[in-house]
């Protein structure tokens, strides 16, 4: 993971890239359409113009990912034997752990800022379609 200088002093990369594309999707600049969203519902999530809207937006996106997260879960324990089931419920715990103190730390690039609450609901959303593809990888077909 990177670090660059910015008016914040030094941030990581990644906390950047939210802030940026916060900013982007304020100005139409990138669109944004949440898991589960139609277009026409996606297209306005691209346009809006205020944070609430936006972190609107992402939890909206947050919340589908975590369905499709619980789903892949669910389909994975169903094929697992006992030994894997408890090893993946160890795993799970922790990511869930992980997930939830890095969206903090995440979030702390805008500490009582108004962008905060937006950034960390991007990164829980982030991270949570991320583990999902990874547990894709561990279904057999």
């Amino acid at each position: 993971m990177g670090y660059v200088s910015t008016f914040f002093g030094k941030v990581r990369t990644r906390s950047l890239a939210v802030v940026l594309l916060s900013v982007g999707s304020t100005f139409g600049a990138f669109p944004v359409c949440a898991v589960g969203q139609s277009e026409k519902e996606g297209a306005q999530c691209g346009s809006e113009t205020t944070t609430a809207a936006m972190l609107n937006c992402e939890n909206l996106r947050y919340q589908g990912a975590q369905q499709a997260l619980e789903s892949v879960y669910a389909d994975l324990m169903k094929q697992l034997d006992e030994t894997g089931k408890a090893k993946l419920r160890t795993v799970q715990s922790a990511w869930v752990r992980f997930r939830r103190t890095d969206s903090d730390f995440e979030a702390d690039i805008a500490r009582e800022g108004t962008l905060a609450p937006l950034i960390r609901v991007t990164v829980l959303a982030d991270m949570t379609e991320a583990r999902t593809r990874e547990l894709k990888k561990s279904l057999r077909p």
